[in-house]
C-alpha cells in the first residue's frame, strides 16, 4: 500500500541539494499524523532499526536489505529497508546508509533534513541510497506508485531530443525490471557530436518484474507530463529513474583510484587564446567615422583603467550625430592575477583586438588571464550570451579510452564543476570561484569559474551551468583538462595549478626535522664544533670564488657594453644589457611582433623595435 493510500498527510522536503560526505541528499519525508512521543517504545525501536540497517550495510556487503523490530504491540513494531544505487561499491553503500540513518535521527534543517523521528512512517533519500520505515505490515508487499520526490531542469529541448529521452527511459525500464537479483540498468546514448545522454533506472529487488515495470512506467509518465528539459529525476520508495547530459553513475563497482593521467600540452600560462570579430556588413566600421574615433577612445580608456583593484571595468563612449556611434566595452581579469599582470594583459589585449578587428563594430578577445570586448549594442553582459565561444579539450576516440579510468576522473570532474556552477566557494572577488579535488595519491584536479561582475550571482550560476551542460564533451575526454569561454563567463580545469590561493610558506616543525636534529647536550656540543670548523671554511671559499667571478664579470660586461656602444646602438647600447623581460612584455612592446616593427635580421633571427609601457624605445 502506498503512503498516500494510508490516508496520511505528508510533509515533503525536496529539491534540496546538500553535501554529506560526498553524498547528496534529496531530503527527508514523513507522515504528520499518528506521531509518537519522545523516548516512546516506537522511537527506541526506530533507533534499533536504524542501527540494524547501518550495521548490515557496513558489514553485510548488500545493496538491499529489509528487516523489522518487534514491539510489545503492533503499533510499536517497525519495518524498514535500505537500497543503494546499483553502481555503488559496498564500502560506499555502507557509508551512505550510515550517513542517512545518522542524519535522520540528528536532522539539520539547513541541509533540508527535518525532524521526522516522531513519525510512524517516513524515510530519507540520497542520490546514492535511501532508507525507509513504517509500522504497517504491508510495507514490503506493495508497490509505491506515488513519487515522493522529483526534479526537472527545464530548458525547452526539441521534440526530437525528448523522443530520444523517453525511448531510452523505456528501454532501461524494461531491462531493469527483468533483473532477477538486481533490478538496475543504465544506458549511454550519443546524441550528436560529443554530446551524450545518460540514464538510470532501479527498483527495490523485492518487487516482481511486473510491479517494477509498472512503477518505472509511472515515473516516466510523470516526467513526460512535467518535464521538457535536459535533466530530470523521479523516485518513490519502490523505484527511481534519472537522466542527464553528463555522467552521474559509475560504470563499475571498483573502488580503485584513478590511475596516473598524462599531463598534456594545454597551456595555462599567460597567453593569447582566441578572438572573434563581427563580420556582418552592417557591423563594419566606416573609415575615419565617429564610431572609429569612439572605439579608439574606448580601448584607451580600458587600458588606462586596468590598474583598478577589482580587475574589471566597463564604460561607454558616445558622441556624434547618431546613437549608432556609441560603443560599450569592458575588460575582466582573472580573479587571482596581480594588478601589474592584469594591466599588462589588458593593454596587450586592447592592442591586438584593435589590430585584428579594426573594421568590426563588435569583437571579443580571450587570454588565459583576461578578456576584453566591445560592441555597439547594449547591454553588453547577459548570462545566456553563449556566442561567440572558445573551447579547448583533450578528446580521444572512445575506442582508445581506458573506460574505467575515464569514468572515474569524469565523475570527479562532474562533482567539482557542480560546486563551481553552484558558486559554493566564492572568493572575495565577486563571481570568481575555485575548487580542487584529489584524483589519486599524486594528482590533483584544479578548476575555476568566473563571470563578469556586472552579472548577479543567479545569472552567473546560470551562465556557468550552460557551459557545464552543453559545452563539455563528457563522453570523450582523454584527461580532465579543458577550458570554455563565453562572452560573460568561463570555466577552466586541469591537472596543473593555474590559479592563486591563500597558501602560506610554513616553517618546518620540530617533528619534521631529521633524526638527531633535536638531540641532547652532547649532540649539541658535537654539532657546534663541526659548525665552528666547517662554516668559516665554506664562507671563505665562497667569498674567494665570488670575488673572482665578480672581477671577471665586470671585465666581460665592460667589453660587451663597449661593443654595443661602438658598433650597434651608440651610447644607448650600454642601457640594454640588463633588460630581461617576459615574453608577454615583449609581445606587448612589439605589438605581437608585427611586421611594422620588423627592422631587419640578425644572427639569431628577426630583429624588432618596440615601445615599453613606460615609454622607453627598445
Amino acid at each position: 500500500m502506498a503512503f498516500s493510500n494510508l490516508g496520511f498527510l505528508f510533509i515533503l522536503i525536496i529539491f534540496v541539494h546538500v553535501d554529506a560526505d560526498d553524498f547528496h541528499s534529496s531530503g527527508s519525508y514523513c507522515s504528520s499524523l499518528n506521531k509518537t512521543t519522545p523516548n516512546s517504545p516506537f522511537q527506541l525501536n526506530l533507533k534499533t532499526l536504524f542501527k540494524y540497517l547501518s550495521s548490515n550495510a557496513t558489514t553485510g556487503n548488500k545493496e538491499f536489505y529489509s528487516t523489522k523490530v518487534l514491539g510489545t504491540n503492533h503499533f510499536d513494531t517497525i519495518y524498514g529497508l535500505y537500497l543503494c544505487r546499483g553502481d555503488l561499491p559496498s564500502q560506499l553503500c555502507g557509508k551512505c546508509i550510515s550517513e542517512a540513518t545518522h542524519s535522520y535521527l540528528f536532522p539539520d534543517p539547513n541541509q533540508g533534513i527535518f525532524d521526522c523521528s516522531s513519525s510512524r512512517e517516513g524515510g530519507i533519500s540520497y542520490d546514492e541510497c535511501m532508507v525507509q520505515y513504517s509500522n504497517n505490515f504491508t510495507y514490503f508487499s506493495a508497490v509505491d506508485l506515488t513519487p515522493s520526490s522529483s526534479s526537472c531542469l527545464s530548458s525547452n529541448m526539441s521534440a526530437t531530443f525528448m523522443n530520444l529521452v523517453f525511448d531510452t527511459l523505456n528501454k532501461i525500464a524494461d531491462k531493469a525490471s527483468q533483473g532477477s537479483t538486481e533490478k538496475y540498468a543504465t544506458k549511454q546514448v550519443r546524441i550528436s557530436g560529443f554530446r551524450s545522454l545518460y540514464s538510470l533506472a532501479q527498483c527495490t529487488p523485492n518487487l516482481s518484474s511486473q510491479d517494477c515495470r509498472t512503477c518505472l512506467g509511472n515515473m516516466i509518465k510523470q516526467v513526460k507530463q512535467e518535464c521538457g528539459g535536459n535533466e530530470a529525476t523521479s523516485s518513490s520508495r519502490s523505484c527511481n529513474l534519472k537522466y542527464a547530459m553528463y555522467p552521474f553513475y559509475r560504470e563499475s563497482k571498483s573502488l580503485a583510484p584513478v590511475g596516473l593521467i598524462p599531463i598534456t600540452n594545454l597551456s595555462n600560462d599567460f597567453g593569447y587564446l582566441s578572438h572573434n570579430c563581427s563580420t556582418s556588413t552592417n557591423e563594419t566600421i566606416i573609415k575615419n567615422s565617429q564610431f572609429e574615433s569612439n572605439l579608439r577612445n574606448l580601448l584607451s580608456s580600458l587600458s588606462s583603467n586596468a590598474t583598478n583593484k577589482i580587475g574589471f571595468y566597463k564604460t561607454t563612449i558616445g558622441g556624434g550625430e547618431s546613437p549608432s556611434d556609441t560603443v560599450t566595452g569592458l575588460f575582466m581579469c582573472r580573479g587571482d592575477v596581480s594588478l601589474s599582470l592584469c594591466q599588462l594583459c589588458v593593454q596587450t589585449a586592447a592592442k591586438r583586438i584593435h589590430s585584428e578587428c579594426s573594421s568590426s563594430k563588435e569583437a571579443i578577445i580571450w587570454y588565459t588571464h583576461c578578456l576584453l570586448r566591445y560592441s555597439y549594442r547594449s547591454p553588453l553582459s547577459t548570462w545566456n550570451d553563449t556566442s561567440p565561444m572558445f573551447h579547448e579539450f583533450n578528446i580521444a576516440n572512445t575506442s582508445n579510452l581506458n573506460r574505467e579510468q575515464q569514468n572515474s576522473f569524469t565523475l570527479t570532474l562532474v562533482s567539482t564543476l557542480s560546486d563551481i556552477t553552484n558558486m559554493k566557494e566564492e572568493s572575495t572577488t565577486k563571481n570568481y570561484v575555485t575548487a580542487t579535488a584529489k584524483l589519486n595519491g599524486v594528482q590533483t584536479l584544479y578548476a575555476l569559474g568566473q563571470c563578469t561582475p556586472d552579472l548577479n550571482s543567479g545569472d552567473c550560476s546560470s551562465c556557468l551551468q550552460n557551459i557545464f551542460l552543453y559545452e563539455i564533451p563528457w563522453c570523450c575526454l582523454s584527461s580532465p583538462e579543458g577550458k570554455v569561454f563565453y562572452p560573460s563567463c568561463y570555466i577552466m580545469f586541469g591537472l596543473s595549478k593555474f590559479h592563486g590561493d591563500d597558501d602560506r610558506v610554513q616553517t618546518p616543525s620540530q617533528a619534521s626535522l631529521p633524526p638527531g636534529a633535536t638531540g641532547g647536550k652532547r649532540n649539541g656540543r658535537y654539532q657546534k664544533k663541526i659548525l665552528l670548523i666547517v662554516v668559516p671554511t665554506i664562507v671563505a671559499g665562497m667569498l674567494f670564488l665570488c670575488s673572482g667571478w665578480h672581477l671577471l664579470r665586470r671585465k666581460e660586461s665592460k667589453k660587451y657594453k663597449t661593443i654595443l656602444r661602438e658598433n650597434i646602438f651608440g651610447d644607448e647600447g650600454s642601457t640594454l644589457e640588463p633588460l630581461q623581460m617576459d615574453l608577454a612584455i615583449i609581445e606587448a612592446a612589439t605589438n605581437n611582433f608585427s611586421t611594422e616593427n620588423l627592422i631587419g635580421k640578425g644572427g639569431f633571427g628577426n630583429v624588432y623595435k618596440g615601445i615599453l609601457s613606460d615609454g622607453r624605445h627598445v
